[in-house]
């Protein structure tokens, strides 16, 4: 998929304007505060992920220099490849999107119309802690499985209840069998997509200053193959250690993925611009990934791509985004012209 063009009205500090943008690398550059990262909140919320900080609310989007006279946001796209419409997204207290002239939840926004996007901070994927690759794994799974982010929903509900009762010392055997079978199912779909990146992350190796392995470890668990044996028997030898800490030490929660460079972990053979184009490479294999599920090449968004990253490390990149057949917004406060790139510039909201 791809946006053929864009207009958005009344968001953040952007200017309405539309705007044509190329099938591969758009590469859009300006100083801070110009409104480069306003423009990928927008299409991250136009293809249904909502605000970039998740928690934000969708009131907070609507354009901060409003008179008041206008209360409301509205955001459109023409996008083609596997399919050629319209989407549209409303925003007031809540966001409305439709797509093909059809309002949808924006679950159903996700699966039509795949998008990848990552903040400046997805250096984190490999020198931060597990809950960057847990976030990761979710975003691929959400993408490619329907059923995904609602038995991760109902699992991390689940999870809260328990944790309230551990607090309170109160027995977690009712709460435990709900939570053992969606924990399980989880951890198989993750195990899956990590199988899945492992084989597409070959395919970039040439981000990769070393070969880098994915290991995906369970949370609190590993000793059985099977995902519901292994909850279950993990469950019961740490019962006594998690009503001790009052804490849950067992599920999805507690995952990671392992990421090796030969026995060692990546984090400490690589350094801060070699973790960045490692971060870049996994972002690409889970792009891969979605699209060898849905059939739909994904659209890939980043947030001040060459941040950490000497000329050397640019030009790779670069090399690499312009070859891949996804079409890629990319924004920098750096001008970093690329020969496969098609260039744009922001300033205090405008594209110059």
């Amino acid at each position: 998929m791809r946006f053929n063009s864009t207009y958005f009205h009344n968001f953040r500090n952007l200017q309405p304007e539309r705007l044509s943008w190329s099938s591969g690398l758009n590469l859009i550059t300006g100083h801070n505060g110009a409104g480069k990262t306003n423009f990928v909140e927008g299409l991250n919320v136009l293809s249904g992920w909502g605000p970039l900080e998740g928690r934000e609310r969708i009131s907070s989007l609507v354009k901060w220099f409003s008179d008041g006279r206008e209360e409301s946001a509205s955001l459109w796209g023409r996008v083609s490849g596997e399919d050629e419409l319209e989407v549209f997204a409303s925003l007031s207290t809540r966001c409305s999107l439709k797509y093909a002239n059809k309002t949808i939840r924006a679950s159903e926004m996700r699966n039509r119309l795949p998008v990848l996007s990552f903040l400046s901070e997805h250096v984190s994927l490999v020198k931060g802690g597990a809950s960057y690759r847990r976030q990761m794994l979710d975003r691929v799974g959400a993408l490619v499985s329907p059923s995904y982010a609602k038995r991760l929903y109902d699992y991390r509900k689940a999870y809260r209840q328990k944790s309230v009762l551990l607090r309170r010392r109160r027995d977690t055997a009712l709460v435990d069998r709900l939570i053992v079978p969606m924990g399980s199912w989880i951890w198989s779909a993750r195990e899956e997509i990590c199988r899945m990146m492992k084989s597409a992350l070959v395919e970039f190796e040439s981000l990769l200053s070393v070969p880098m392995e994915l290991v995906f470890k369970r949370g609190g668990a590993g000793s059985f193959s099977d995902p519901l044996d292994d909850f279950k028997a993990s469950l019961q030898m740490k019962k006594e250690e998690e009503t001790t800490s009052r804490l849950s030490l067992v599920g999805p929660h507690r995952d990671d993925i392992k990421l090796l460079c030969g026995k060692r972990a990546a984090s400490i053979v690589l350094s801060r611009g070699q973790c960045r184009r490692a971060a870049s490479a996994l972002i690409l294999a889970s792009a891969l990934v979605v699209e060898r599920v849905l059939g739909r090449k994904p659209i890939m968004v980043f947030d001040e791509i060459t941040s950490e990253l000497d000329d050397s490390g640019k030009q790779v990149l670069f090399d690499v985004l312009s070859n891949v057949d996804y079409q890629t917004f990319a924004v920098t406060t750096e001008d970093c012209p690329h020969r496969g790139a098609t260039m744009y510039r922001m300033q205090e909201g405008r594209f110059v």
